[in-house]
């Protein structure tokens, strides 16, 4: 849907920027994660996941009247709302799977939960471009109003014994700030995510470079979907390695595999060589996926319930609110500087994040595979 929403206001309107300010919709709500994360920790989140979701599928339903540019504002107003599920939506399942699960169930289920993503991913913006040249973007907006409602069901399946929000009586500001607290406070974690964003923003900077690789390499800006394939593919297997990897290695190390595999990536990708290409696009998969699972399975583990939404929030802040700068960066630095270049420096700096995570004193430690949180209700 996120896709289609782009190309239905295009078409409509014929302006490239309007169609681009979907993306703003949809990422502009993740300034207000924080707030998200406390609303998170005063529920109970199942039944706020049922909730949301169901908010989801009524707010997609309005597209149905979209047929002129006049309608416009009803494709932003509900991807808007998609924006806002998302940011309400993340924060309540982790911290749902950190009191519903045991913590080998849940290393699993997280790295599942990542490879579904990725796969929905390769797939689903093929499905929905292509629903949408046959039918139009109403009927992309009803079955995907559908899945939110499929989703609603499901949640309601759930059979665990989840304890009550605890209430407390501390100023709103000091609990909004509390997610920040406890991260700066558990050093590994502090310490793994920000590793984990140093990441996100060297993935971000060296997007715009991928056009002058295809070029380099000689092919169509089409390659770019070849390369893009391999990275999902790469992305799917890590997401279901992941969980046993864990277990053997513990977070932080998985951390720093999935950033040397970043840097292997982006030597390769400097090499301008087609072989070179595809095995670092495949290699790139595992990067950004090893390093986030490793960040959201140590959330999970050192937070207490009462305090899981906050947290979530916190390193989603960290990991995706830098984005829209890096890509910004990222689009500017290719203009002026060759690509090769922007790949070494990419390489050095996560490797760098590798190397002083990994020789980190105080995290030579138990970050390994105990289980530092409290665990409330198991599922049935």
């Amino acid at each position: 849907m996120t896709l289609v929403a782009g190309i239905w206001v295009k078409s409509l309107t014929g302006s490239s920027s309007a169609a681009a300010a979907v993306a703003v919709c949809i990422y502009a709500p993740s300034l207000f994660s924080p707030l998200a994360g406390l609303l998170v920790d005063r529920v109970r989140r199942r039944r706020f996941l049922v909730l949301v979701n169901l908010a989801s599928s009524a707010a997609l339903l309005p597209l149905l009247l979209v047929d002129s540019a006049g309608r416009v504002w009803l494709i932003y107003a509900a991807m808007l709302a998609y924006g806002i599920s998302l940011v309400l939506v993340d924060p309540a399942e982790n911290a749902l799977f950190a009191v519903m699960l045991p913590p080998d169930v849940r290393r699993s289920v997280n790295g599942l939960r990542l490879a579904l993503q990725e796969g929905g991913k390769l797939v689903a913006p093929a499905l929905g471009a292509g629903l949408y040249v046959l039918v139009g973007g109403g009927a992309v907006a009803a079955v995907d109003a559908a899945t939110f409602a499929l989703a609603a069901f499901a949640m309601t399946r759930l059979r665990f014994d989840e304890p009550k929000p605890t209430r407390t009586r501390r100023r709103w500001r000091a609990e909004l700030l509390a997610g920040f607290r406890h991260v700066r406070a558990v050093p590994v974690l502090r310490s793994t995510a920000v590793a984990a964003a140093v990441a996100m923003v060297v993935a971000g900077c060296v997007t715009a470079a991928q056009y002058e690789l295809v070029d380099a390499l000689h092919q169509p800006p089409g390659f770019l979907g070849v390369l893009t394939g391999l990275l999902g593919a790469g992305s799917v297997v890590a997401g279901l390695v992941s969980g046993r990897l864990v277990r053997r290695l513990g977070e932080r190390r998985l951390a720093v595999l999935g950033l040397v595999n970043g840097a292997l990536g982006y030597l390769l990708y400097l090499t301008a060589l087609l072989p070179a290409a595809l095995v670092g696009a495949f290699v790139l998969g595992f990067a950004l996926p090893w390093t986030v699972v490793a960040v959201i399975n140590l959330a999970q583990r050192t937070t207490p319930n009462d305090l899981q939404g906050r947290v979530s929030s916190v390193v989603t802040l960290l990991l995706f609110a830098p984005q829209p700068l890096a890509h910004a960066f990222g689009a500017f630095a290719i203009a002026t500087i060759d690509f090769r270049i922007l790949y070494i420096a990419a390489a050095a700096v996560t490797l760098s994040a590798a190397l002083w995570l990994s020789r980190r004193p105080e995290l030579i430690e138990n970050s390994g595979n105990r289980d530092d949180s409290p665990r409330v209700g198991v599922a049935k």
